[in-house]
């Protein structure tokens, strides 16, 4: 008896029948995400994880590539940019070390031609001297020695002289003074003097 009222009150009330199963279809879970979906997810996230891991290390590369040839390669410039600064002071101190050389070797051989010249006037005043000495003593063969000593030493003594018209005359006197020691030891003797004076004038010049 019971069981018969219990299936007409579910007979009689179709609203609370379909209220049970929306209440069913409710509560039903939601459908999971496939598997694929997941893979993909996982799989995008290692191949952004390898992607900073492979720019990192280029990053890392490039920058060892650049202390390993970049750095060594501006030293290495600087270190010849400093060697040729040096070179070029050290060609500017020899430039002027030259320079300076050449003017004291300029200085020197004007000091030397000026000894040269002296040492050949000397010798030729010597020469005059002892002859004028000679002949005042009457010694005739010393004078004449003197004078031929005289002839060849005027002739050095000629190469320093300049002015040709004085380089003449004094030419010109010896060879009267060698003749005339010779047949006129009084000609001669004044003829030595006047050339004394003239070797005297020579001294200043």
């Amino acid at each position: 008896m019971k069981a018969q009222i219990e299936i007409r009150d579910e007979d009689d009330n179709p609203d609370a029948a379909q209220d049970e199963v929306k209440n069913s279809e409710v509560h039903e879970p939601l459908p999971e995400i496939s598997e694929p979906r997941v893979l993909d997810a996982k799989l995008d996230r290692h191949i952004g994880r390898w992607l900073i891991i492979l720019v990192g290390t280029l990053l890392i590369g490039f920058a060892a590539a650049f202390f390993w040839q970049a750095l060594p390669a501006q030293q290495a410039l600087k270190r010849a940019v400093a060697d040729l600064a040096e070179a070029q002071e050290k060609l500017a101190t020899s430039e002027s070390d030259l320079e300076a050389a050449n003017g004291e070797l300029e200085q020197t051989s004007s000091e030397l031609a000026d000894a040269e010249y002296a040492l050949a006037l000397a010798r030729v005043q010597a020469n005059v001297a002892y002859a004028r000495s000679s002949l005042v003593s009457r010694d005739l063969l010393t004078a004449r020695q003197e004078v031929s000593a005289a002839v060849k030493n005027l002739e050095t003594l000629l190469t320093f002289i300049q002015d040709t018209d004085t380089a003449a005359a004094l030419k010109e006197r010896m060879q009267t003074i060698d003749d005339a020691v010779y047949t006129d030891s009084t000609k001669a003797l004044a003829e030595l003097r006047s050339l004394s004076e003239n070797l005297l004038r020579l001294e200043n010049r």
